[in-house]
């Protein structure tokens, strides 16, 4: 955190004195589950508050960790009934800093001990006792008191993270962020911090904190200064103005309120710069308070624990691991893997039995996973395609961010080669369409087989079973055909958002359902750019939107062998794309029959007829639920 000694706890900028007209000695808990249930109510009539019974828990309320004179404050803890070390959350409630209890989140507690946690609920001095900065110097002692206390109460404290919610939020990014500074008492390592929609800076374009105009505000409340008063301190109690690479990596939950992501781009921006991992996920159209509702109760109680299961995968051994393949092989499901930059010479596996996880590269320039690999040459030692590509899927609901993925084969290799083939890989078989046998090249003979150049390289290779992978903010790059290959005809569903694929033949090929978003498109062959295989079923479908197409002069823009279905939208061509529509390769009789459709989309220097508008589909109803429904849950 960068030192801001001009900045003294207790300053007060000018003559203004402090405002104490709020503190009445009591504890404010007029906000509750209850009273915010019937608030949203008047929004969302099928809200429920969220509830969670779970048995082998034990519970031990009160355990006092700070005393002021008479006035005691506690935690209540919520841990499996063993003695076991384990990873431990310092949780502070919401409510403005004014009101609310640690009672609000049993729920929260209980289901994230069922996932092995050990989870302390925070009192602190609301402001109806104390102004700041008694919130945060209790917050401090309740995070040195689980440190000093870490072995009589089973916590493994290199595993304690810290979480709020709302206010709490606010408070747990503070107080994560000032650990080298020792602003609120003796600094103590956090493994993470966990914000719940709390704010990152007071005073900020996105805040509205300060407005005094109906009543004060809970913030001046907090302070006993407005923002004009006293801006000093105002900036000092926010976490945007601490950050340093010492601090620990955080995750932002968020409601769909953005009053109340105040500072969080600026906040992750300064933390980028350090390398520091941190990550958002909004549930879009929730209220402030989604925290309490079942609806997005198991979402969030996931994330969280994914979070906290993070391990990070660092080249120079500051992580928890060198290698990719070592963090998938260590980790478990629900997990999150955090990438440092560098460039990783390496294959990856995700076997059948791995979901739910979130593989996030730091920068997607900066992480590089690459491998030179031919699938001719994998499949003549090989019964099928698991290991003919740098990264190889067979698990399920996974999500990759921040990546560069290359297989250079083709890159790197200058002529054709033949090779022994003995298996049955390269031969002439009977084949199911999810088995996938090799082609064979003109002039093969049996028992061997002639690997191209430019023939199939694949960057990503997914598997049968292998459903609901995204990819976002991605490159992927070969020499050859098939570079990003996500293959399930039969119940695959596949997601891509500003990603980048460089190839040959088909280099974008997916099977089943497929969404590509505002993606780039750069083709290096005469054949086709796009394919897509949609025989699965009849809806399947291959969507591209506000997708942009580059490459050799004379590429064709794509084609099919099987029943198809693509939908290309507001898509761009550039001038070297060829006069020639999406095509049937093959004389494959097909049910559903010619299935292109186009809207709205333009080549550079002129538009062909082929590629005019056909379709009765408006661009605005093209998203995630039109293309995926309720198949993707």
């Amino acid at each position: 955190m960068r030192k801001i000694g001009i900045i003294l706890l207790f300053v007060c900028q000018g003559l203004w004195a402090q405002n104490k007209s709020g503190l009445t000695g009591i504890p404010d808990t007029s906000f509750a589950n209850f009273s915010a249930w019937k608030a949203a109510l008047k929004s969302d009539a099928n809200l429920k508050l969220a509830e969670f019974t779970a048995s082998e828990i034990k519970e031990t309320r009160t355990l006092v960790y700070k005393q002021i004179g008479p006035r005691k404050l506690v935690l209540d803890v919520y841990e499996p009934k063993d003695n076991q070390s384990r990873k431990t959350l310092l949780f502070f409630h919401g409510g403005g800093w004014r009101t609310g209890h640690r009672f609000q989140h049993v729920a929260l507690a209980q289901a994230l001990v069922k996932k092995g946690y050990r989870v302390f609920l925070a009192e602190y001095r609301l402001s109806t006792e104390a102004l700041y900065p008694a919130a945060m110097l209790d917050a401090q002692a309740a995070l040195i008191y689980l440190h000093q206390q870490a072995k009589k109460l089973h916590i493994d404290s290199k595993q304690i993270f810290v979480a709020g919610y709302s206010a709490g939020g606010q408070m747990a990014a503070l107080l994560g962020s000032v650990q080298d500074e020792n602003l609120f008492g003796q600094g103590q390592k956090i493994k993470g911090v966990i914000d719940l929609d709390g704010i990152l800076a007071y005073i900020h374009p996105e805040s509205g904190e300060g407005d005094d105009r109906v009543r004060m505000s809970a913030a001046t409340s907090y302070f006993g200064y407005s923002k004009t008063e006293n801006a000093a301190l105002w900036n000092q109690a926010s976490a945007l103005h601490h950050v340093s690479k010492q601090d620990p990596p955080v995750l932002f939950i968020n409601s769909g309120n953005e009053r109340m992501h105040a500072g969080r781009e600026d906040f992750r921006a300064h933390m980028g710069q350090f390398g520091i991992f941190t990550d958002v996920y909004t549930h879009q159209n929730s209220p402030h308070t989604f925290l309490l509702f079942t609806r997005w109760f198991d979402k969030t109680v996931q994330l969280m624990d994914q979070f906290m299961n993070q391990i990070t995968v660092s080249k120079d051994g500051s992580g928890d691991v060198r290698t990719v393949q070592e963090a998938v092989n260590r980790g478990t499901n629900n997990q999150t893997i955090f990438i440092k930059n560098g460039t990783y010479i390496e294959k990856v596996y995700i076997d059948s039995l791995r979901h739910d996880l979130r593989i996030i590269g730091q920068s997607r320039a900066g992480v590089v996973l690459k491998f030179t690999q031919a699938r001719d040459i994998w499949r003549c030692s090989n019964p099928d395609d698991y290991g003919a590509g740098v990264l190889n899927i067979k698990g399920h609901d996974l999500s990759f961010e921040n990546l560069t993925v290359i297989n250079d084969y083709g890159l790197i290799t200058k002529q054709d080669i033949t090779i022994p083939c003995l298996n049955e890989a390269g031969k002439t078989t009977q084949t199911t369409i999810q088995k996938y046998a090799l082609p064979r090249e003109s002039g093969e003979k049996d028992g061997e087989k002639i690997v191209r150049v430019d023939g199939h390289q694949f960057a990503v290779r997914t598997m049968p079973g292998a459903t609901r992978l995204r990819f976002e903010h991605c490159t992927f790059r070969s020499g050859g055909g098939d570079t990003m290959s996500p293959w399930d005809v039969n119940a695959g569903m596949y997601y891509f958002n500003d990603c980048e694929m460089e190839g040959g033949v088909d280099l974008y090929c997916p099977r089943g359902y497929a969404l590509a978003e505002n993606c780039t498109f750069i083709c290096h062959n005469m054949s086709a750019a796009i394919w897509h295989d949609g025989s699965g079923e009849e809806g399947a479908k291959s969507v591209l939107k506000n997708c942009r197409f580059i490459g050799d002069p004379g590429y064709k823009l794509g084609r099919y062998h099987r029943e198809a279905q693509l939908f290309l939208v507001n898509c761009q061509f550039d001038a070297n794309m060829a006069d020639a529509p999406i095509y049937q390769s093959g004389d494959r009789k097909l049910t559903w029959g010619h299935r292109v459709y186009y809207v709205n989309s333009h080549r550079t220097g002129g538009d062909f007829a082929w590629h005019q508008t056909n379709s009765q589909v408006k661009s605005e109803d093209v998203h995630f639920e039109w293309v995926f429904g309720d198949k993707w849950r």
